[in-house]
């Protein structure tokens, strides 16, 4: 682990401060106004001390092990995403039984940090609600219900963000409908008009945030997850400096690397990002010698690249495995050509006819050893790659 990663940022320990105030203020604006016994106010504050502290060791922990929502989620995101959250309890607890839309906080956290922890903060959220408004169990039972379901739903979205997902939706309307008419007639044995209209309306209205705010968070985490990588990118990035330290050759290696990863990566709409780091990375195991894979990846952790990253670097050259993904493929492919024009000299490739069959010689030999069996890549997206690198002024 690199050593700027044991101790928290000043702006990170902000950020956690400020999330704790914020939770305590909620949890104090539930209980101020209701009739709650001294007794019952002492345990309830007591229960928000012990959890607070261990959902921040946690997220401390997690964001050092890269298990947020991603390798480079912010402190700022958890946040606004948890002031959210705890700002939908809050609304909730001034809603009648069965009708808060708490389905809500799991979905947001769960954008933003591990599912385990954003599904342990959203039921904690719910006890909260529960307990300092004096709810029934069957509430109780809803509520927790309903924030598993969000998780779910959150991690089918982010798992397929770039398909369309009519089915979630109408499942989503469905659940949140059913859910508070089943409870509500569990507790109360009958079931009124203006209760199934007001369930109906909090399901619809419920749907429509999750559709909206999932292309949001959507656009947060592109957002995020490209300025984590430009980071990486830099000529000043601690790793960056190693490699160039060591070689400036193999740096100029990997730069013309990355460039051209990133330029076939966004041509066939993969992360270019990704493509990037990876190649800029793809060798910097030789800076400690062989073997030299084993060296990439454990490089690659001591400076906390991005999981994918890693695996990519893993699977150099498919020499243990074969790319596992697009990304990894394009990387594959341009380190192999640019590692053919070094060896032969870019003089020799100024003609675009040597250029050319160069690329065409290099990219079918990968392709007929099965090199991209596995990752997904299309022939489509294959041509497309190699007329990207055909283009010389991209290559030289």
């Amino acid at each position: 682990m690199n050593s700027t990663e044991k101790r928290i940022p000043p702006k990170r320990f902000a950020y956690i401060i400020a999330l704790f105030v914020v939770s305590l203020l909620c949890v104090i604006m539930m209980l101020y106004g209701r009739r709650v016994l001294l007794d019952e106010i002492i345990g309830i504050i007591a229960m928000f001390l012990s959890f607070s502290m261990v959902f921040i060791i946690a997220l401390i922990q997690l964001r050092r092990m890269g298990r947020l929502s991603y390798d480079g989620t912010t402190y700022k995101r958890v946040f606004i995403l948890s002031a959210i959250s705890w700002g939908i309890i809050l609304i909730s607890s001034y809603l009648p039984p069965f009708l808060g839309p708490v389905i809500l906080t799991s979905f947001l956290l769960a954008s933003a940090v591990d599912g385990l922890l954003s599904l342990s903060a959203a039921l904690f959220m719910d006890m909260m609600l529960c307990y300092t408004c004096g709810m029934s169990s069957n509430t109780l039972y809803c509520y927790i219900m309903l924030s598993v379901f969000g998780s779910l739903i959150a991690v089918f979205l982010k798992d397929r963000r770039s398909e369309k997902n009519p089915h979630l939706y109408i499942l989503l309307l469905t659940v949140q409908f059913f859910f508070p008419v089943i409870y509500y007639e569990f507790s109360y044995g009958r079931l009124s008009v203006s209760f199934l209209t007001s369930a109906f309306l909090s399901a619809f209205i419920v749907t429509i945030i999750v559709m909206l705010s999932y292309k949001w968070l959507l656009k947060i985490d592109a957002d995020e997850e490209k300025i984590s990588y430009e980071m990486y990118l830099e000529d000043d990035f601690s790793l960056a400096t190693e490699l160039r330290r060591f070689s400036k050759a193999e740096y100029a290696h990997g730069k013309k690397v990355s460039r051209l990863s990133m330029a076939c990566a966004k041509e066939i709409g993969q992360n270019e990002y990704l493509a990037g780091v990876a190649g800029l990375y793809y060798r910097v195991g030789c800076v400690r010698g062989e073997p030299l894979i084993n060296h990439n990846v454990e490089m690659a952790s001591e400076y906390c690249l991005p999981d994918a990253v890693k695996q990519i670097l893993g699977e150099y050259q498919g020499m243990v495995e074969k790319p596992t993904s697009i990304e990894s493929a394009i990387v594959q492919m341009v380190d192999a050509l640019v590692s053919r024009i070094d060896a032969l000299g870019e003089e020799r490739m100024e003609s675009s006819w040597n250029q050319e069959m160069l690329i065409y010689q290099t990219l079918t030999e990968l392709s007929n050893q099965g090199m991209y069996d596995d990752c997904g890549l299309t022939m489509n997206q294959f041509l497309r790659i190699r007329d990207c690198l055909i283009i010389k002024e991209n290559l030289l």
